[in-house]
C-alpha cells in the first residue's frame, strides 16, 4: 500500500514539476553556448547575443526588461562604446542607457517595466564628433531583447540584421578598446 501511495503521488507530481520547464527557452539557451574561457559572467560578456534568453525571467540571470549591443556597421563586429539607446513605452515612459566598452546596455525591471508597444532609438558619436540618429522603423511588441529579432550580421529573412550606428560600407573610425573584457575577443574572436 505505502509503495502505492509513492508510485501515485510521484504520478501526480511529474507533470507540476515538467510544467516549470520550457523545451523551447532551454534550447535557446543552450544555443548560446558555453562561455568564453577567461571572461566572467558580466556586463561585457555574450555580447551580440540574446540577453534575455538569461535575463528575461526564465534563465539563471538576474532580470532585465531590455539589454543588447549596438555595432558600428550592419555587418561589422566592431562594439560602439557609449552610444545612447532611449527607449520610450507606449505610456511615455522614457529611460536613456549607454552601451559600454562591448556594446552591450541593459535595464533593469525596477527602472522600467513597459508598456508595449515601445520605441527605440540608438544615436552614436562618431569618432569625429558628428552624432548619428538611428529610430528604429517598427515599434518593439514582444520584449526587450534586441538580439531576438535583430541577430548578428546583417539582414536576413529570418532577422532585420543587428543594431548599429552607420551604414554598410561608411568607415566611422570605432575601435575596439584594448582594455576592453568583451567585444569581439570576449566573444571568441567575433
Amino acid at each position: 500500500m505505502r509503495s502505492q501511495v509513492l508510485w501515485l503521488t510521484l504520478l501526480l507530481a511529474a507533470p507540476v514539476v515538467a510544467g516549470c520547464e520550457s523545451p523551447v527557452q532551454d534550447e535557446e539557451i543552450s544555443d548560446l553556448g558555453p562561455e568564453v574561457e577567461g571572461l566572467e559572467e558580466s556586463e561585457y560578456h555574450r555580447y551580440g547575443q540574446n540577453c534575455l534568453a538569461c535575463h528575461g525571467g526564465y534563465g539563471p540571470g538576474p532580470l532585465f526588461s531590455f539589454a543588447g549591443t549596438v555595432f558600428s556597421s550592419p555587418t561589422s563586429d566592431i562594439p560602439v562604446q557609449a552610444a545612447r539607446i532611449t527607449i520610450t513605452d507606449s505610456a511615455g515612459q522614457t529611460v536613456t542607457r549607454q552601451s559600454n566598452c562591448a556594446g552591450n546596455f541593459y535595464i533593469e525591471p525596477d527602472v522600467i517595466e513597459p508598456t508595449f508597444p515601445v520605441r527605440v532609438e540608438v544615436e552614436c558619436t562618431l569618432p569625429d564628433g558628428t552624432l548619428r540618429r538611428n529610430v528604429m522603423g517598427t515599434r518593439i511588441n514582444r520584449d526587450g531583447g534586441c538580439a531576438s529579432c535583430h541577430a548578428v550580421g546583417g539582414p536576413t529573412a529570418d532577422s532585420p540584421g543587428q543594431v548599429f550606428c552607420v551604414p554598410e560600407g561608411v568607415d566611422a573610425g570605432f575601435e575596439v578598446p584594448p582594455d576592453c573584457p568583451g567585444g569581439p575577443e570576449g566573444r571568441g574572436g567575433g
